[in-house]
């Protein structure tokens, strides 16, 4: 494992776990968000304020040696990518080849990207695996296929180890700022009252829990992993299956209301997870729920 490892991102849903991982392993960790978080580090964690659209908080960071990064900030919003492209590029893809850069510069021996399965576009209702090609249809999906490619020349002229890991829909404890939709479900559930469900609510997505996410995660580091692999659960379920496990979950009777699914919508995400990272998921959707569903009872 390596001794100190840059995340970035870690004041969001996903780097505060992430960050709590490294920690409960004893890994020193320097973290970097542009917003302060929202929870005591204990003495391991070198806290670093600021954008790193700001080069001077890119370099700062790597002030510390870090052996690994794990780069979690984004933008990620797939309709703001679309109504703001060049912040986009200038977000997901120019501060990832300053990080890798500075990664070559600097010793690190492991570069982990949180990428998307929408590097790969619309395919239907086929199985989305590591194999196809890139064809994504949104700036935020083209930034990120980028960014793969970036990683994969930095592999391939400087022998870096770096992983490309395309999550699927993360939840769990620690999202209750989120506005994606199991929170949204969680929130309707404590008021009493019901959630809109794009049109029929068929259309089938892939949910993965955020212990499963950060495994994933620290393995990339632990082996120096160099390629891509799929971080979800495997199963995916439609979104009235999903609000049913919801209702069970929380024992409330979450009403829905059919609207007009946007452009764009869609019909389903279902992922081969197979890979050689020795990842595999262990917390099933029904356990992830009730456990999530026990935190938003307590926030």
């Amino acid at each position: 494992m390596a001794e100190r490892v840059l995340v970035t991102g870690a004041a969001g849903f996903i780097g505060r776990a992430v960050v709590r991982g490294l920690r409960e392993r004893g890994v020193a960790v320097t973290a970097v968000d542009r917003e302060p978080a929202d929870e005591a580090w204990d003495d391991g964690v070198h806290v670093v304020t600021g954008d790193l659209a700001n080069q001077e908080v890119c370099i700062g960071a790597f002030e510390t040696r870090p052996d690994a990064v794990i780069h979690l900030a984004a933008l990620t919003s797939v309709l703001r990518s679309v109504d703001a492209p060049m912040q986009t590029f200038a977000q997901n893809l120019a501060i990832t080849q300053v990080l890798l850069e500075l990664s070559r510069g600097s010793g690190v021996e492991s570069f982990v990207l949180a990428s998307t399965n929408a590097v790969v576009g619309d395919i239907g209702t086929a199985t989305i695996s590591t194999d196809l090609p890139l064809r994504p249809l949104t700036p935020y999906g083209a930034t990120k296929a980028a960014g793969e490619m970036l990683l994969s020349a930095y592999s391939g002229s400087y022998g870096l180890a770096t992983a490309a890991l395309r999550l699927t829909n993360v939840y769990g404890p620690g999202m209750s700022h989120k506005d994606s939709f199991v929170p949204r479900m969680m929130r309707a559930a404590l008021a009493g009252t019901g959630v809109q469900v794009y049109g029929d609510g068929s259309q089938r997505r892939d949910l993965v829990y955020i212990d499963d996410v950060v495994d994933g995660v620290l393995r990339a580091v632990d082996t120096k992993y160099d390629g891509r692999a799929i971080i979800g659960s495997g199963r995916s379920v439609s979104v009235l299956e999903l609000v049913e496990a919801v209702r069970t979950a929380t024992g409330q009777a979450l009403p829905v209301e059919h609207i007009e699914a946007p452009a764009g919508e869609m019909p389903a995400v279902i992922v081969d997870i197979t890979n050689d990272l020795g990842y595999a998921p262990t917390v099933s959707l029904e356990d992830g729920l009730a456990r999530t569903w026990q935190y938003f009872q307590h926030t």
